[in-house]
């Protein structure tokens, strides 16, 4: 009856009540409560039944920043999750839209309202980055009106029928001037020759993308081949910390007072943005983010006086979102919202797909508040992908998809995984094919780089070489930021990258007896799966155990951590370490010893889930690390492969 009772809580409840009732105590705590039973019945409910969860990998003993193992079928995290079907906005069909550069009437609204006529009524941005109007209208445009604007109003009325229709859309004008700059400036002769495009999504960790856009991952992993950075670490509290190092390489409090309400205090126009530096080399730039009162450089900031880029989306939203009211929640006339923004990167890549170009645009309202609220869109997002792929606009293209942090929502974040998840946000980086035959060390290092420590300052750096290449080789350790086309040392810390101890993810390690009740746990279990190689070899293979032990160390998530609760302060720098509710779920030993008999020498990873009391050996995190020569003659005519695990048991009667 109780089991039955925990189960009903677990699945059906509401997380936000079930933290409410029980107070102070840890979403975490709770469920690591749960019986066995239970929590396998909570695993196998979730959406991934047919993955594992993963076996632990082997820990480099040699790289000072090992990063926690991740699993996308965590049954704590998967009872946040919640799936939702496609956006359909068919039923208010838009009169026009636009088609590479020009104004187009809809065939659909035509056949319902017949001949219509309409006005196209410029946007016009500013002053500032708080207002907007709309210039005089051009009357009566007709069906392939080129655009004027890159934003606009249409307002349109039937001839036929009494129904007219406004709403306001998103284009790409191609402006004379920046055509006149491509034409002066060229990039420089020792960039990479690579154009960046950097599609950012707000709050998603890497296993949260893993859990809610299996399509758009699958498309980039398995087709695009994207290389996933697992190492990648937030560098502080919400999406300004995590865009100004990408964007500037600087922190907040590094840069020039932009803060509301603070002395001598100026928008951001005087920061070091990179995209100056694109734009000053010959290259189009674009930012566009899809918020206006949360925006990063407006919530706390004074934004932008002048416009930071060629093309720039802020001035679209401000005029669209009152208009919202009209329309289905998530739908911008007939269009998903999230089409809009995507059609707008596609537009940028229709009018100057011949042009190298740097575009940083991030979409919000999907997933700030509710990561689930993104599965709506991905399908959109992954045809959109394939769109740009088939059609040629990602051959010359860096591709980045990627997000600023983790949920950050609090049900979410008073659990251990969600706070490890805040830390780790998804980063997939795309090049193009020709990119690896032409570059091959540079990709090679990149993919080095995968389960490394890194963060926003070393996109940085790797923009810089992608306008200017400086080399290869290993990077510099001292150097906060280091570009992923050089070697990330394997001693980088927390402390080289400019990383604060409590937004830290690296697993801190502790040097554990080897007589302890666990570390003697985790040996046997040790041997039981070396083991388990020669067990249907038996007659031929003597059964090991444990001679001396060299090392057992295991690694956990730090202290700082675990405490944390939240930051406080106008930049969000000052850390509150007051949550003592959250304990480790997972410990990872890294063994080091001996068995006999054979004195074999091997060092092993092993993975202690604390919540569940069971510990789990990789058996490809296994090294046999001295010679075993001739011990295991006995076997190599039957079975070569397990060499390593095998002393002979005639070995031991000629001894």
């Amino acid at each position: 009856m109780l089991r039955r009772f925990l189960r009903h809580l677990l699945m059906r409840a509401r997380i936000q009540k079930l933290v409410v009732i029980l107070g102070a105590l840890s979403l975490a705590y709770v469920i690591s409560s749960v019986p066995a039973v239970l929590w396998n019945s909570a695993y196998n409910a979730g959406p991934f039944v047919n993955q594992k969860p993963h076996p632990p990998a082997y820990v480099d003993p040699s790289q000072a920043c090992v990063q926690p193992m991740q699993d996308p079928d965590d049954p704590i995290m998967l009872t946040f999750y919640k799936k939702f079907n496609k956006v359909d906005c068919t039923r208010r069909p838009n009169w026009v839209y636009v088609d590479n550069g020009t104004v187009r009437f809809s065939k659909l609204a035509r056949r319902f309202h017949g001949n219509f006529a309409c006005d196209y009524h410029p946007l016009v941005r500013g002053p500032g980055d708080y207002n907007v109007s709309f210039a005089k209208p051009i009357p009566q445009i007709k069906d392939g009106f080129p655009l004027v604007s890159d934003f606009f109003k249409i307002s349109c009325h039937s001839f036929i029928r009494v129904t007219s229709h406004e709403n306001l859309h998103a284009g790409v004008f191609v402006n004379q001037t920046i055509k006149d700059r491509l034409k002066l400036t060229k990039p420089p002769a020792n960039g990479l020759g690579l154009s960046v495009a950097l599609l950012g999504f707000d709050s998603m960790s890497r296993m949260s993308w893993l859990r809610r856009m299996p399509k758009t991952r699958e498309y980039l992993v398995n087709t695009l081949k994207a290389i996933e950075l697992e190492g990648y670490n937030i560098l502080g509290d919400g999406t300004p910390a995590a865009l100004l190092p990408i964007l500037t390489g600087k922190h907040e409090h590094e840069l020039p007072e932009a803060r509301r309400k603070m002395n001598h205090s100026r928008p951001v126009d005087g920061h070091p943005w990179i995209w100056k530096q694109f734009q000053k080399h010959g290259y189009v730039t674009s930012w566009a983010d899809a918020e206006v009162d949360i925006a990063p450089f407006n919530y706390r900031m004074h934004g932008f006086e002048h416009q930071p880029t060629d093309y720039f989306m802020r001035p679209f939203y401000l005029a669209v979102n009152p208009t919202y009211i009209k329309y289905p929640r998530y739908c911008h006339g007939s269009e998903p919202k999230h089409m809009v923004w995507l059609n707008w990167i596609r537009d940028i890549f229709y009018m100057y797909k011949d042009d190298p170009k740097f575009m940083v645009h991030f979409y919000t309202p999907l997933s700030h508040d509710d990561n689930n609220l993104i599965t709506m869109a991905d399908e959109d997002l992954r045809n959109f992908l394939e769109r740009m792929e088939t059609g040629g606009y990602l051959n010359n293209t860096l591709l980045l998809v990627m997000a600023d942090h983790g949920a950050r929502f609090a049900a979410v974040r008073r659990t251990l995984s969600g706070k490890l998840e805040e830390r780790l946000p998804y980063v997939s980086l795309r090049f193009p094919p020709w990119f690896e035959k032409k570059y091959p060390s540079l990709v090679k290092n990149v993919k080095t780089n995968v389960n490394r420590l890194t963060t926003p300052f070393d996109l940085h750096e790797t923009f810089k070489d992608i306008l200017r290449f400086d080399g290869a080789g290993l990077g510099d350790v001292m150097n906060r930021g280091i570009s992923l086309f050089k070697e990330i040392p394997k001693s980088r810390t927390c402390h080289h990258a400019d990383v604060a101890p409590h937004w830290c993810a690296c697993l801190a390690w502790k040097v554990v007896n080897h007589t302890d009740p666990d570390a003697k746990r985790a040996l046997a279990a040790a041997v039981d799966a070396i083991n388990n190689f020669t067990e249907p070899y038996r007659s031929e293979c003597a059964k090991l155990s444990v001679g001396d032990v060299t090392t057992v160390t295991k690694l956990l998530v730090s202290d700082d951590v675990l405490r944390f609760n939240q930051t406080t302060g106008d930049r969000g720098l000052e850390p509150i370490m007051s949550d003592n509710s959250v304990k480790n779920e997972r410990a990872i030993y890294q063994l080091t010893f001996f068995t006999e008999p054979g004195h074999g020498e091997f060092e092993l990873t092993l993975e202690h889930l604390l919540y569940m009391d069971t510990m789990s050996v990789n058996p490809k995190a296994i090294s046999r690390i001295n010679k075993y020569g001739n011990d295991p003659a006995c076997i190599l005519e039957k079975n070569r492969e397990i060499r390593q695990y095998c002393y002979c048991n005639n070995n031991l009667k000629n001894s």
